[in-house]
């Protein structure tokens, strides 16, 4: 792991030994989202930084043209910046984006992505929850397996030449990286390895495996290029992946489907990035004990992120099988929404004094969500 540039920001060196397994001052602080809403309570003034409604509000800005939409952008990521700085986080990242341009505008909250009388979704924005999601998709016009040949055409066309395409898909995070990793451990793009949860792929899984074998190796063949694209920049070698896959319970599939068709992809990757430097992290929240050995075991992931204390992944437990997995975040969203500020308090606090002071970077499982009180956000990331 290379070390923090000469004059480097507190904020960098703090990430960078913690990511190496080195003892910090503090546990370096990681906000994977916070609610629009909530940054806007804490900075005084309305703001766009994360989760369904900063999703909603690119497109709105997208739906008024590309001047509309330049201008929301360049206010995003001041708006992002701000709320960092306000926090004292340490780690800045561009939120989860929706960067599409929709078809048409129904009405103040709703869109529709695609052609009428073609295959399309239709997108709408609840005010109560804050959350956009698609609320109807019409009827798919091709088979559930010419689907993912399409797919795959296309991942192989990428896989031919994948560094192109790997370094555009760096720029936002490298523009951020110039403007502001004196301040911050600036975190580039993900690039997750997965079969996803369409009830489609589920049952093509069964019918159709090796549709799904070579699209984790392809997956794997654009991570590897990522990976090598990021080590071009300078920026901190840190990229995430994985994909959420699990409920309280347990994998959406079997550990012997997820060891067939997508483990060879995540070993193929972190063969490569592991012998880079790239500090790769698993996102998924959920009860992953099953398959945490292939994971983090057979695979050699070095990070595992969006931990889910709520489905018993503590620090405490992880670390007892795997000691030396750097951990992003821990703090449960859910009681951070509806808890009290001791709750919160004591389990911020719980999540620090598991890790021992290494490998831990404080902050939430998941996002911080629409109506979660600003003083729980404040008290998670206090040190006391």
């Amino acid at each position: 792991m290379p070390q923090a540039p000469a004059r480097a920001h507190p904020r960098l060196t703090r990430c960078l030994d913690a990511i190496a397994g080195q003892a910090v001052d503090r546990a370096p602080l990681h906000m994977p989202a916070i609610a629009c809403s909530v940054a806007s309570e804490i900075l005084g003034r309305p703001a766009h930084t994360g989760t369904g409604s900063l999703r909603y509000a690119e497109v709105a800005a997208w739906a008024d043209g590309e001047a509309a939409h330049a201008e929301f952008e360049a206010q995003m990521i001041e708006d992002v910046v701000a709320i960092h700085r306000a926090l004292d986080v340490d780690v800045l990242r561009m939120p989860w984006r929706m960067n599409e341009r929709p078809d048409a505008r129904i009405d103040e909250f709703t869109f529709r992505f695609g052609p009428e009388s073609g295959e399309h979704t239709i997108w709408q924005y609840q005010l109560a929850t804050a959350d956009f999601s698609a609320v109807y998709e019409s009827p798919r016009l091709v088979a559930p397996e010419v689907r993912v040949r399409q797919q795959l055409a296309k991942l192989e066309q990428v896989a031919a030449d994948p560094l192109p395409v790997a370094r555009t898909a760096l720029v936002p995070a490298v523009e951020l990286w110039r403007k502001y990793g004196h301040e911050f451990m600036v975190r580039s793009v993900g690039a997750g390895i997965g079969v996803g949860y369409d009830p489609d792929d589920l049952e093509l899984m069964v019918t159709e495996p090796e549709l799904f074998r070579r699209k984790t190796s392809l997956q794997a063949d654009y991570a590897i290029a990522v990976g090598r694209a990021l080590r071009e920049t300078g920026m901190p070698p840190v990229m995430s992946g994985g994909g959420d896959l699990a409920g309280t319970q347990g994998p959406i599939y079997s550990p012997a489907m997820f060891r067939d068709l997508v483990l060879p992809g995540y070993v193929k990757a972190l063969d490569a990035l592991n012998r880079m430097g790239v500090h790769y992290f698993f996102c998924s929240d959920g009860n992953l004990w099953t398959l945490m050995d292939m994971l983090f075991g057979a695979a050699g992931i070095p990070g595992y992120g969006e931990m889910d204390r709520d489905a018993t992944m503590t620090v405490a437990a992880v670390r007892a099988r795997f000691p030396r997995l750097v951990i992003w975040g821990n703090v449960s969203s859910s009681l951070l929404m509806h808890g009290t500020v001791a709750e919160v308090r004591e389990q911020a606090l719980a999540s620090r004094t598991e890790a021992g002071g290494r490998g831990y970077f404080q902050g939430c499982s998941n996002a911080i969500v629409t109506g979660t009180p600003a003083e729980n956000v404040r008290v998670m990331f206090a040190e006391r």
